[in-house]
């Protein structure tokens, strides 16, 4: 059933939905014009496929696919353009401990922008913007066990560096030494 006039309009769910496809954007595209590029290709498309979309569907997750699949053409065509360096990760910012916490939350968004491209969108779409495992893995197009299955490997990934950070850090000193107090 297409969408009527009854329906929100496509400007309201858009608004609804922008920062969180722009943070997706960027979580996909790693740069900041590269990510604007891809929400003003995504926003246009959707648009021209507002009239089929159907009422009472998840537009977060119809949009977010539309995302995904843009992503997905433009990395395809560049690979045919030129060669990504992929051995050119910029180093981590040197800072000191009284920026920890913001250092901190940096570092987790670098962890989760070092996965590889489909586990980092199964962990931005359900962990970081709520998707259900269905939606996204409807958004990713794959059936629900293989996102969970990216999902939980994306995880392992994720609890690994962190604990090599954290181990870093100092914080699971502690724990190694049988101290059981929460470090916050």
């Amino acid at each position: 059933m297409p969408v009527s006039e009854a329906s929100p309009t496509f400007e309201a769910l858009l608004e609804r939905h922008l920062d969180a496809l722009y943070r997706f954007a960027m979580s996909l595209a790693r740069d900041k014009a590269e990510a604007e590029d891809l929400l003003q290709d995504t926003v246009l498309k959707s648009l021209q496929a507002y009239p089929r979309f159907e009422a009472g569907s998840n537009f977060k997750a119809w949009i977010f696919a539309i995302l995904m699949n843009g992503f997905r053409s433009r990395y395809r065509q560049r690979l045919r353009e030129i060669p990504l360096p992929l051995d050119e990760l910029p180093e981590p910012p040197s800072v000191g401990d009284e920026v920890f916490d913001l250092l901190l939350k940096q570092e987790v968004l670098e962890a989760v922008n070092g996965l590889p491209e489909l586990f980092r969108a199964a962990v931005v779409m359900v962990d970081m913007e709520g998707l259900s495992y269905r939606e996204a893995a409807g958004a990713m197009g794959c059936p629900s066990g293989t996102l969970m299955s990216r999902l939980s490997r994306a995880r392992g990934l994720l609890k690994i560096r962190l604990s090599a950070l954290a181990e870093e850090r100092g914080l699971l000193a502690a724990r190694k030494k049988g101290v059981t107090h929460e470090l916050s």
